[in-house]
C-alpha cells in the first residue's frame, strides 16, 4: 500500500501550522472582531505582491522541470492563479484606496521570503519543492478561508472588498487535493525531494506568518498616508 507522504507532511508540520499561523495576532484580530481597515489593507498589499508573482514561479518551474506530468501541473496550476492579483486591487480600491499609489514600492519580509525562494526553486533547485509552497498556501486557503471569510463579513468596511478572499475560500478547496497528489507522487521519488517539499512546506508557514506580522506592522503604523478612509 502506498504511503500518504502529504498526511504524514502535514503531521510534521503541523506545530508550526498552530503555532505560528493560527494563532498569529493577525488572525485572532480578524476572528474576535479587532481588525482595522487599515490593517486589512496591509495585507492585501502584501498578498498582492506574493499573487502577482505567482504565475511567474509556476510557468518558470514548468520550464525547468524534465518531467511532463510536473510541467502539466504547474501550467494548469498558473492559468487558475492568474490575474488574482486584480482582486486585490478591486478590494483596495472599494477600501477608498488609490492601488497605484498604495501599491508602490517593496514587499515586506514575508512575501519578499517566498518570491524569492520560489524563485530559487525554479532556477536554482528543484521546481517540485513548490509543491511544498503549493500545499501551505492552497491548505491555508482551504481550512482558514472560509472561517476567515466569515468572520470578515461582520466588518462593515470590508463588505465590498471581499473578492480575493471568497475566490480563494472557494478554488483552494479544489486545488488541495490536486496538491495532495503532486505531493505524493513527488515525496516518492526519494528521500531528498521529500525532505525538500516539507522544508518549503514548513518556510512558507513560517514566510506567511511574516507576511500577517508585515500587515500588522505597515496597518498600524503612524502614517495616515497609509490608512485608508472608512467608507
Amino acid at each position: 500500500m502506498q504511503r500518504n507522504r502529504y498526511a504524514e507532511a502535514l503531521e510534521e508540520i503541523a506545530p508550526v501550522l498552530k503555532e505560528d499561523v493560527e494563532t498569529h495576532p493577525f488572525i485572532t484580530d480578524i476572528v474576535g472582531g479587532r481588525l482595522t481597515p487599515s490593517v486589512y489593507a496591509a495585507y492585501l498589499r502584501e498578498t498582492y505582491h506574493l499573487v502577482h508573482q505567482t504565475p511567474c514561479f509556476l510557468t518558470a518551474a514548468a520550464a525547468h522541470t524534465r518531467e511532463t506530468w510536473l510541467q502539466d501541473w504547474f501550467i494548469d496550476l498558473a492559468v487558475d492563479e492568474r490575474h488574482h492579483d486584480r482582486l486585490c486591487v478591486r478590494d483596495l480600491r472599494n477600501l477608498g484606496l488609490d492601488p497605484d499609489a498604495y501599491l508602490r514600492g517593496l514587499p515586506g519580509l514575508g512575501t519578499w521570503t517566498m518570491v524569492g525562494q520560489n524563485h530559487y526553486l525554479t532556477a536554482m533547485g528543484d521546481p517540485a519543492g513548490i509543491l511544498g509552497f503549493a500545499a501551505a498556501t492552497e491548505g491555508l486557503g482551504a481550512s482558514l478561508g472560509p472561517k476567515v471569510a466569515e468572520a470578515m463579513r461582520k466588518y462593515p468596511f470590508a463588505q465590498k472588498s471581499l473578492s480575493f478572499l471568497k475566490v480563494h475560500a472557494v478554488e483552494d478547496q479544489k486545488h488541495v487535493d490536486l496538491v495532495k497528489d503532486a505531493f505524493n507522487r513527488c515525496a516518492e521519488t526519494s528521500e531528498e525531494r521529500r525532505e525538500l517539499l516539507v522544508t518549503t512546506w514548513r518556510y512558507t508557514l513560517k514566510a506567511y506568518a511574516r507576511l500577517f506580522s508585515d500587515a500588522l506592522e505597515r496597518g498600524n503604523a503612524p502614517d495616515v498616508r497609509t490608512a485608508p478612509a472608512t467608507p
